[in-house]
């Protein structure tokens, strides 16, 4: 196919989605309906399965992710994300309670093998996956490998309709907080200091004259490469000093190193925004989200629904329990908490999309968008970067040793 046609056609559907997502408020995710509709066109040939390849974006959508997270660390600010001590808390036990659930619970009801692969799986991402894939792989279980492929193709399904569901809820428990004038933490706040002097930083700005597109996503890309080198260097440093094949994401650095160039002052708070490119960037990055779609087969699916139910099932119902009882520990709504914890199952940048979905469709004006992002974005931004990036990943590290060949 041709590389303009695949865009055009990317595009179109993920369209559909947006229209969607706006009409029915969000409950509908447009991430949820385009997973519905390429799916559907990979499984009846409408959609070649090279779809995504031959548009030739995903040649620069590892690049493009690596920015976005250092876009999405200068939207942090550092005494909002030390506030996030009660997100990580929640994130991390949701996450540990997937697995756990699904180890011990799933494990009762299914062979133990297809347990053991879906449980980090499903409270994590793509690392986790290719983790048990090549575990599966070197035992010669190939069944394995591919149902650790199906198991992250259908988390989403779960995940982001729960994501946008909670986050709908909690965007009406903030509008409704706001407009009684009960305390929120982080957005009364917000509301109080909107015309508070702009604080000075150790790097003063460049002057707007020179500072153009092309000088922010200079500065942007340098960043995400500082971060890359940083994360090869401390996990070959791993490696090296105790022979673990355990790496630290360079995603994280990214969001970190953005967090903390924002408060140095080196790069500006939204700074791909200000360049105009973050909406054609978060199309690129979105791709990553599906790229497992087009190997799975209806076949597939059928031979290994009844596994597949029961860890999703057994997966959402223990972290939707055990995220609101901890969320309700720490003081947290349980919409707030469910939402976080449904993080386990979609990531990045689906936490950053699923928010702004959400926002999009709920609030009434531009201020009231700002408030319900200042109080949820960062809260699931951190919260992806938790279960998918981290928690996940120590987990698949330590539970493929537990297949039986």
């Amino acid at each position: 196919m041709l590389p303009i046609l695949a865009t055009f056609i990317i595009l179109l559907i993920f369209g559909v989605g947006d229209i969607v997502a706006t009409k029915t408020k969000a409950i509908v995710s447009m991430l949820f309906l385009s997973s519905v509709i390429f799916l559907a066109g990979f499984w009846t040939g409408i959609l070649p399965s090279t779809l995504f390849n031959d548009s030739t974006l995903l040649s620069v959508s590892g690049v493009l992710v690596c920015m976005l997270l250092v876009h999405m660390g200068t939207t942090i600010k550092v005494r909002d994300f030390i506030d996030q001590w009660k997100t990580v808390v929640v994130a991390a036990v949701c996450c540990i309670a997937i697995s756990l659930g699904i180890y011990f619970i799933g494990g009762l009801i299914i062979d133990r093998n297809y347990a053991i692969v879906g449980a980090p799986i499903l409270s994590g991402g793509v690392v986790a996956t290719l983790t048990m894939q090549d575990a599966a792989n070197k035992l010669g279980l190939t069944d394995l490998a591919i149902f650790a492929a199906l198991v992250m193709v259908v988390q989403g399904f779960v995940g982001y309709p729960v994501a946008s569901l909670c986050l709908r809820s909690e965007a009406k428990r903030v509008r409704k907080l706001v407009e009684t004038g009960a305390e929120l933490k982080g957005v009364t706040a917000t509301i109080s200091s909107e015309n508070a002097p702009v604080k000075k930083r150790l790097i003063p700005p460049i002057p707007d004259k020179y500072n153009g597109a092309n000088v922010i996503m200079a500065k942007v890309a340098l960043i995400g490469f500082l971060a890359t080198i940083t994360a090869n260097g401390v996990n070959g440093w791993i490696a090296d000093a105790t022979g673990s094949a355990f790496t630290i994401s360079n995603l994280i650095f990214a969001l970190i190193y953005g967090v903390i160039c924002k408060e140095l002052g080196f790069l500006e708070e939204g700074p791909m925004g200000k360049a105009s490119a973050d909406g054609f960037m978060l199309v690129v990055v979105t791709l990553s989200v599906f790229t497992n779609l087009g190997s799975s087969t209806p076949q597939q699916v059928l031979g290994m629904l009844w596994p597949l139910i029961v860890v999703v099932v057994t997966g959402s119902v223990t972290f939707m329990v055990l995220g609101t009882l901890v969320g309700k520990l720490v003081g947290m709504s349980w919409q707030m908490a469910c939402a976080i914890g449904s993080t386990c199952l979609f990531g990045f940048p689906g936490t950053y999309i699923v928010t702004n979905e959400v926002v999009n469709a709920i609030a009434a004006d531009e201020k009231e968008k700002k408030l319900m992002l200042d109080h949820m974005m960062p809260k699931m931004l951190v919260a992806g970067m938790v279960t998918v990036s981290i928690t996940s990943v120590l987990i698949a590290g330590y539970m493929c040793n537990l297949i039986a060949a």
